[in-house]
């Protein structure tokens, strides 16, 4: 048996089963994953370059840059739960899949035994 028809297989199964919170996708033999709960921040404007902006101007620029780091920060954490919660998901959909057919393999190997004691 060729090794790629039992990953393809996997593969399948993983994909049918929905994922804990991002999307996965499988097209070509590559796969990707996107986020479905966490929103990137808007960037703000770039600072003004001109020696003449009012401080008052640039001190508000700076705010709004101090938040979207913030919001930033936020997001990659966002992301980063995700995936890990997905990844977790994923795993056990494969563990769980991988024991169903080890057992069910099991299960043919003692009916076979079984029925070659029966002939006998």
């Amino acid at each position: 048996m060729r090794l790629d028809l039992p990953i393809a297989l996997l593969a399948a199964l993983v994909l049918a089963m929905p994922a804990q919170a991002g999307t996965l996708t499988y097209s070509e033999g590559r796969g990707s994953w996107q986020s479905t709960r966490c929103a990137p921040p808007q960037q703000p404007a770039f600072l003004s370059q001109n020696p003449e902006t009012p401080a008052n101007d640039l001190n508000a620029q700076m705010e709004q840059h101090n938040a979207f780091a913030a919001a930033t920060q936020s997001y990659m954490n966002c992301i980063s739960q995700e995936a890990q919660g997905d990844a977790e998901a994923a795993n056990q959909i494969i563990i769980r899949t991988a024991q169903g057919l080890i057992e069910q393999a099991q299960s043919q190997v003692g009916a076979s035994a079984t029925e070659m004691q029966r002939r006998q």
